[in-house]
């Protein structure tokens, strides 16, 4: 079973405040002792919303909003895959995020598309390029877990493999509704858990993608197309990745 573990941002985060060298440094151990364990499957380090944005797509037209975004306890401000045995071994891998962020609010998601979407083979990272995260906003329908259409997933199944095998799609997966989710906070010294599901459906995830770009432009323009299994009305959020 694979797990998303995303760290959500905060005033700090957001702001590249005076704790962001530690909070680097220990994340980067953490990512390290995963990596070691064999279970981590992929990450990604976001740049803050005010570098990104937010595309809205629909019968209506298109519309692009501008970064930094208000709901803040929602943003991501990094994530982990991993690949373990059951959702306790996910959690416990969580509850050992690294003390000095001792601030952390976490999120632990079962990743995979409701209806089975294919794996997608992981790219070579190309040095000139730049790596963006694209973040699929759920909606209520996908928070039922009732699988899209077929014919949506197929489109989908082989979209990503062409982007794939273009050198564009670097990983890419769908997440599980949150009710099969839950919420670890580390404040206080102790971990506490809240068990999903969660109401702020708009500010959830309900899949992402990791792509390389030359530009923001060129990463909007591939979001743009890409066939959603969600909608007809579509939110992705755009994120430029750190560099290290």
């Amino acid at each position: 079973m694979q797990f998303m573990i995303m760290r959500k941002s905060d005033l700090d985060s957001e702001a590249g405040g005076g704790r962001a060298a530690q909070r680097e440094s220990a994340w980067r151990r953490y990512r390290d002792e995963l990596a070691e364990a064999g279970v981590l499957r992929g990450e990604a380090a976001l740049t803050p919303s005010a570098a990104g944005l937010r595309l809205h797509l629909g019968p209506g037209g298109e519309r692009i909003e501008a970064g930094p975004f208000a709901a803040l306890p929602e943003l991501v401000d990094r994530f982990s895959i991993i690949e373990v045995d059951s959702r306790a071994e996910a959690m416990a891998w969580a509850a050992r995020w690294p003390a000095e962020d001792a601030e952390a609010e976490l999120e632990v998601r079962e990743t995979g598309c409701p209806g089975g979407c294919l794996a997608v083979t992981p790219g070579a990272v190309a040095p000139a390029k730049q790596r963006f995260a694209i973040l699929l906003r759920s909606d209520a329908e996908h928070e039922t877990g009732i699988p899209p259409a077929q014919h949506k997933l197929d489109t989908l199944d082989r979209s990503n493999a062409e982007a794939s095998a273009a050198g564009i799609l670097l990983a890419a997966d769908g997440l599980q509704p949150s009710a099969r989710g839950a919420r670890v906070s580390l404040k206080g010294g102790r971990p506490s858990t809240v068990d999903g599901p969660f109401t702020e459906v708009k500010e959830l995830i309900a899949g992402y993608w990791l792509i390389q770009a030359a530009s923001l432009d060129e990463a909007i323009a591939w979001a743009r197309r890409n066939p959603y299994p969600t909608g007809p009305d579509v939110l992705v959020e755009i994120r430029p990745l750190s560099v290290a």
